[in-house]
């Protein structure tokens, strides 16, 4: 199985602390690289060929960063997280958002695998939400 490359964006705050251990520790995931600014964020992605960004973010509600990241690399995943990880959100190209409440470390990972590996399902239409809790309600994780 080929591993998700995943690139970590510290724009406009620090990633949370362990974010960037959980993801070199699964298997199935590569830590591809770990930049800052928009521009290098965006530039970043396509030299390293990411599969999903994990990107900090204070407003959730405010995708600006994401909305250019996939208008240019449609295939991607975000996973925008708040730097407290009160919140977490996948966002995909097909208007899919699945929300993570009351954040847990492994369901980053878990959230980020099910968004890269089903992208954008035929289960999910579009301008759909789904939320994924660390309780494993949720099939899809």
């Amino acid at each position: 199985m080929q591993k998700i490359r995943v690139l970590l964006a510290n724009h406009p705050l620090m990633i949370p602390d362990g974010i960037r251990e959980l993801v070199e520790a699964q298997e199935d995931m590569e830590l591809v690289g770990d930049c800052r600014g928009p521009m290098e964020i965006l530039q970043a992605v396509g030299r390293a060929k990411a599969d999903a960004v994990i990107l900090a973010q204070e407003g959730m509600d405010e995708p600006g960063l994401s909305s250019q990241l996939l208008a240019v690399y449609p295939d991607l995943t975000i996973l925008s997280v708040t730097p407290d990880m009160a919140q977490a959100f996948t966002r995909q190209l097909c208007s899919r958002r699945l929300e993570i409440p009351n954040v847990q470390k492994q369901d980053i990972v878990q959230s980020l695998r099910a968004a890269v590996r089903d992208p954008c399902s035929d289960e999910t239409t579009e301008d759909s939400q789904t939320t994924v809790g660390n309780d494993a309600k949720n099939s899809r994780r």
